[in-house]
């Protein structure tokens, strides 16, 4: 008899690790009773992509973190009658195993499980978390029975919170296909910079608006594909009014395109820039490699490491705008230096980021402790 598996997601805003999860589904689905759980709130996106892998699945009006100040005080005030409806809905579908990709956030599903005899698998896919809840997490470990990290340097971050309980690492993995479709346009005659990420301060977007500021008399164009999510619209202001201030005509923004979108200007782009604080296992970066494309990104999760070994760019330490205005100046004026670099890219995710590939170890760890 198969067992009740619950992917719990309490934040749907759509992210990397939003995709993973999606990703892996098909590999563990036929050995469980599959079903999801998330948030009815701003859940837009997620819930399209969730209906398109035709996923049993439910929501609850549980409130989940930002930086949004209502929200915070939505959370706290709704906190304990969050984990009372969770709990009734583990309850009500005799949950047996419960997946959450929120790490130490995944305090209320935690609490709502005691005492259910129901198994619960914990996946970090951060290198930071707030001081509070890594306290609440030292206390919280006791419940749960198996640690995912997405990096080494999740895991360094998490290791002493954690003790001895059971754990593996596994880098967030993407379907590669090595062949990738070509899509025509106007962006060729210009050397095109991208990232993909949600519109927020740890992604660092102000930074992206000094490089292009230096950058403006060369045929150098920045694109940045990311949602604008509500906590992050004062922000999102912000940069939008120093982009009117510097007069910048090289950057231009998109509100999360289809995947459609996004894979034209992939495929039409000569550069990956990252400049996030903080990343564990960054998706983003692994789809731009899988298009052939060099990365240029500061030192987050294992891809200084990674670097060493396969030179698929460069990884700086700071975000000092001279330095990577070096840096993406010396890539684009060496055309030699930059197949090289996006030739790497596409070999280092063929060898440790493929999906086939990886898929192994997550099957052998939650079947094992499931």
């Amino acid at each position: 008899m198969k067992k009740n598996f619950l992917i719990y997601i309490e934040d749907p805003r759509f992210g990397g690790p939003h995709q993973y999860t999606l990703n892996i589904l098909d590999f563990i689905k036929y050995k469980f009773n599959l079903k999801m759980l998330f948030s009815d709130f701003e859940n837009k996106i997620f819930l399209k992509e969730v209906k398109n892998k035709k996923i049993k699945f439910d929501t609850l009006p549980v409130n989940f973190l930002s930086s949004n100040f209502f929200n915070i005080l939505k959370y706290i005030l709704f906190f304990f009658y969050d984990i009372y409806i969770i709990r009734r809905y583990l309850k009500k579908n005799d949950i047996n195993i419960i997946y959450s990709i929120s790490g130490f956030y995944s305090l209320k599903i935690i609490l709502a499980s005691l005492f259910l005899k129901t198994k619960i698998i914990i996946h970090f896919h951060d290198t930071f978390c707030n001081f509070i809840f890594l306290k609440l997490g030292f206390f919280t470990k006791f419940f749960i029975d198996l640690f995912i990290f997405s990096s080494t340097r999740s895991y360094s971050f998490y290791k002493n919170f954690i003790g001895e309980k059971k754990y593996f690492i596994t880098q967030s993995s993407i379907k590669i296909f090595k062949k990738k479709k070509k899509f025509k346009g106007k962006l060729k005659k210009d050397f095109n910079i991208i990232s993909v990420s949600n519109i927020n301060p740890v992604k660092r977007i102000e930074v992206f608006l000094e490089i292009a500021k230096k950058l403006r008399y060369k045929n150098i164009k920045f694109h940045v594909i990311g949602k604008v999510w509500k906590s992050q619209i004062y922000y999102n202001n912000k940069i939008k009014q120093r982009m009117k201030i510097y007069g910048l005509s090289n950057i231009f923004f998109y509100n999360h395109l289809n995947k459609k979108g996004i894979k034209k200007i992939l495929s039409n782009s000569d550069l990956y820039l990252c400049l996030s604080k903080y990343e564990s296992s960054p998706m983003s970066v692994w789809e731009a490699m899988s298009y052939s494309l060099p990365i240029l990104s500061t030192n987050v999760g294992d891809l200084e490491y990674f670097n060493k070994r396969f030179k698929f760019g460069f990884v700086v330490k700071e975000n000092k705008i001279k330095t990577l205005e070096k840096q993406i100046l010396k890539i684009y004026y060496n055309k030699k230096l930059r197949n090289k670099l996006g030739q790497n890219s596409k070999k280092f995710v063929l060898e440790k980021i493929d999906l086939k590939k990886t898929m192994g170890n997550l099957q052998k760890n939650i079947f094992i402790y499931a």
